[in-house]
Order: structure tokens, then sequence, then C-alpha cells
């Protein structure tokens, strides 16, 4: 997912309850640098996040970088891609859950 791309989902669907995380995982870039990073492409309303100590990693079993998992609101993994997932795929999961 392009940075772009989630600055707007988290625009259009904020208010109704969705927030788009996004989380570092690298250990040779530090949170500050990722997010001026993203946020000068357009994703100033995401939050952004690091896992530095791979829990969450573990946890979702991220396999690669650029996955992307959609949780409902009762905690549960609604959605999973290990690739470039596209808006118009983010905007169909998303609308299944709101």
């Amino acid at each position: 997912m392009e940075a772009p791309a989630l600055g707007r989902l988290q625009r259009e669907f904020g208010r109704q309850g969705v927030q788009v995380v996004a989380i570092n995982i690298s250990p040779y870039s530090s949170l500050p640098e990722w997010k001026e990073f993203w946020s000068s492409l357009g994703a100033d309303d995401v939050l952004w996040a690091t896992d530095a100590d791979q829990k969450l990693v573990r946890l979702y079993q991220v396999l690669s970088l650029g996955t992307t998992i959609i949780i409902d609101r009762q905690g549960h993994v609604s959605y999973r891609d290990g690739g470039a997932t596209t808006y118009e795929v983010l905007l169909s999961q998303v609308r299944k859950l709101i």
C-alpha cells in the first residue's frame, strides 16, 4: 500500500472509527526518519509506530515488508495480504467492516 492511499483511507473513514497504523519493523531507520519520509508522500493522517522488539511481527506472523493486515472491532484479523495491496481492495475490505 502506498502512503498517499493510506492517508486517503484514514481521511475517508477515520470518523467512522477506522485507524490506519503503519508499523516500522526495520532496525535500520528510526521512527522519526521513517515517519517523515512517508508523511512527505501524503500520509500525514496515519498513525506511525515502530515494532523494535518484533512482538507484532511474531504475533501476526509478518513474513515480508508491505504486509497489510486489517483487524476488526473485535480484534480479529479480517484481511491479510503479504504484498502490495491496492487501494480498491482495502476500500472494499474496510467497507465490509463499517
